[in-house]
């Protein structure tokens, strides 16, 4: 025999070990399990639905299950969207944390990394009750948002591999590789017997649903091996063979079956509502077309966050005046008509409350604003949400999230986050309301070197001076949230003088002068204007002011701006952000006007997690002599503190417009009753920050909604 013939043979029998020594591997963990399960004629199962119940199969017998889920997926920062250097032994403790919480369900928003499964594996492995799955499906975004047609062939085909990935991944029999759209890995834990169900199409939009029906009219029935649609639109029929396949998938390979869903939202579903857009209207699919032949394995899965739709604060508010209420809640009276439109058990399997320092939806009636709140008023309003899903006859809840995420997309939002294309995904943005839904904190960088806003400065004792002129005095320090700031002057008062700080984040524009206010020896972009406990703010040059340049010149939103402010321009301008744009309402033939508000107003408290005062917005804090600011990045106009990038001459250059900033120029104003004193300037040379230096924290919110869920029984 030659060499070459040998090294191929032996080639091929390493490879044949390898694949049987996997397969002896996966066989070996599918049969620790000992959960129990229903056997039928061809397929297991442990889940089904009985009339708008889930039910779960224990010691041999059918028991209600109320699902009490959090989000989990594998995301620490450090990494994008589809990365992760996960270990199991952290989702382990994520798991232990969870199940502490008192929930029974975690809902997986895509694949996630083979440490991630093999953790729910090993934990779930001798508990008595143990953490059950849902795991979502998406369609491929890109794909999505080029065609806006459903039956389109790169979307049809990537979500049937997507679902049977999904299904592989569940069932321990997965060897992904160059996965784009997901994590990728070797899969070899079999966790099928945790798993309720499947929710698919989680990052449906109204435009995809809206123009496959009117591009297929005729496409009304669908006749498939576990799930029909009859007298449907097209749309029901794509989504009633998409779960048609994955049943199918799920029995014929493994010999199990599942429950399974398509996500619907408040765009989406089959109410007709009142002042919808024309999108939206014509954006309806009613997943009760799809027929199971089963009958009791399709539930529903609903997204519902109450400030997401405008529409709705206007739909409900003829009904509650003429029950002499004009304060209904809004939550209530929709999930009473969701439970009148649906047969089946209705999950909300995304709702949450965010604690982002800012806000970027307003809920006028019930109060649920999409971020803006502290992390105690975060737990206060998800518990106070659930109760009322809770109380409607809905099977249960999904908060979203667990952790914060870097990643997350939020809407209106001035600084754009591009997915995994720039590295939006490696710091957080406090003002963008998407990335704070969690219940774990991410605190970037070291914990024993860690600033807080708390009017005790040890914590400043190792960072060097910028700026020591007279009796005034200023240090700086930076990580991946925020920039902090330390101002001492002797002898001065809050309430009775003004200290105003110049802050020069790009060469393009600003001023030495604030007209009629304060001057400096930086060219200023940004003014922190320090002027009592309530009336403290940051102001922002007009020509470098984001929110005008957004809402006025580009869009005309706001109204009407046609000329380009000068680049010395001494005017400056609170800071604001949109939270809803004009508004029609067509009853009355009359448009609402947009929302917006000014997220430049600064918060007097502190935000140590360990004092009994702790508001985690807390902006400043002063003690003595010594103020102590946080400000976020992107309240700046930073769009990338890790690679040191702020927005460019926007007006100029447009939106994406960006240029470097090694340093910050920094002056401050003292006005006091005796004299005023303005520094020469001070640079602060920016920190090289460290994207995986963090560490974690549970926030109020998940002590508050671990008492709330603890007493619940069910």
């Amino acid at each position: 025999m030659n060499i070459r013939k040998f090294t191929f043979i032996s080639v091929i029998l390493i490879i044949l070990m390898s694949f049987l020594s996997l397969m002896a591997y996966q066989y070996h963990f599918s049969t620790r399990r000992d959960t129990d399960a229903e056997i039928s004629d061809n397929y297991s199962r442990i889940v089904k639905t009985n009339g708008q119940e889930l039910q779960i199969y224990q010691d041999k017998q059918w028991e209600t299950l109320v699902v009490k889920g959090v989000e989990l997926s594998a995301f620490q920062p450090g990494y994008g969207r589809f990365e992760t250097g996960i270990s199991k032994k952290d989702v382990l403790k994520w798991l232990e944390e969870i199940d502490e919480l008192h929930a029974n369900v975690i809902k997986v928003p895509y694949i996630q990394s083979p440490n991630f499964y093999a953790a729910i594996y090993d934990y779930n492995l001798n508990k008595e009750n143990p953490l059950y799955v849902t795991h979502e499906i998406m369609l491929d975004e890109r794909a999505a948002l080029k065609n806006y047609d459903a039956f389109e062939e790169t979307i049809y085909k990537n979500l049937k591999k997507d679902i049977k990935k999904t299904i592989d991944v569940i069932n321990g029999q997965a060897f992904l590789f160059n996965n784009k759209r997901n994590h990728s890995g070797i899969y070899l834990r079999d966790i099928s017997k945790y798993n309720l169900g499947f929710i698919i199409g989680t990052n449906i939009n109204p435009e995809i649903v809206a123009l496959t029906n009117e591009k297929y009219q005729q496409l009304d029935s669908y006749e498939g091996k576990h799930f029909t649609v009859t007298k449907g639109n097209a749309f029901e029929v794509f989504v009633g063979e998409m779960l048609d396949f994955a049943n199918e998938y799920e029995i014929d390979n493994y010999q199990r079956s599942s429950l399974f869903s398509f996500l619907s939202s408040v765009e989406t579903d089959a109410i007709a509502y009142q002042h919808e857009s024309n999108l939206t209207k014509y954006a309806d699919f009613d997943i009760e077309a799809i027929v199971p032949k089963e009958k009791d394995n399709l539930f529903i899965s609903y997204k519902y966050h109450p400030s997401n739709a405008d529409f709705l604060e206007y739909e409900y508010k003829d009904a509650s005046k003429s029950q002499g209420n004009e304060s209904l809640a809004v939550i209530s009276q929709h999930l009473e008509r969701l439970d009148h439109l649906y047969n089946h058990p209705i999950i909300i399997s995304d709702t949450g409350i965010s604690s982002s320092r800012a806000k970027s939806k307003v809920d006028l009636v019930d109060g649920f604003d999409r971020g803006g709140f502290s992390e105690k008023e975060q737990g206060e309003r998800l518990v106070r949400l659930l109760d009322q899903i809770y109380q409607a006859n809905i099977a249960g809840a999904i908060v979203s999230a667990w952790q914060d995420d870097w990643t997350k997309l939020t809407s209106l939002s001035p600084i754009k986050d591009y997915l995994d294309e720039n590295n939006a995904s490696y710091w957080q943005d406090r003002q963008s309301s998407d990335e704070s839904f969690g219940l774990l904190k991410f605190e970037a960088g070291k914990k024993e070197e860690k600033i807080y806003i708390d009017g005790e400065f040890s914590d400043w004792e190792s960072v060097p001076y910028v700026l020591e002129e007279g009796d005034i005095k200023l240090k700086v320090k930076s990580d991946l949230t925020n920039m902090y700031v330390l101002i001492e002057k002797e002898g001065w008062s809050l309430n009775e003088d003004r200290l105003y700080l110049g802050m020069n984040v790009t060469p393009l524009s600003g001023s030495k002068n604030w007209k009629d206010e304060a001057n400096f020896n930086t060219e200023a972009d940004f003014i922190v204007k320090l002027a009592g406990y309530n009336e403290s703010r940051i102001v922002v040059n007009e020509r470098y002011n984001l929110f005008s340049y957004l809402y006025k010149y580009y869009d005309n939103i706001i109204e009407k701006q046609t000329e380009i402010p000068v680049k010395d321009s001494s005017r400056f301008e609170s800071i604001y952000l949109l939270n809803r744009k004009n508004f029609y309402l067509k009853d009355s033939n009359q448009v609402e006007p947009p929302i917006y508000y000014e997220t430049g107003k600064l918060v007097y408290g502190d935000d140590h997690p360990e004092s009994d005062a702790f508001h985690s917005n807390a902006d400043f804090n002063k003690e003595g002599d010594k103020v102590e600011l946080k400000i976020p990045w992107s309240l700046i106009n930073v769009v990338d503190p890790l690679n040191q990038k702020a927005y460019g001459d926007f007006y100029l250059e447009g939106p994406d417009a960006q240029v470097p900033m090694k340093t910050m120029g920094f002056s401050v104003n003292y006005q006091g009753h005796e004299q005023t004193v303005v520094t020469e300037e001070a640079n602060y040379v920016m920190d090289k920050l460290e994207p995986t230096l963090y560490y974690e924290r549970l926030k109020d919110s998940y002590y508050i909604l671990k008492n709330y869920w603890q007493g619940r029984s069910e």
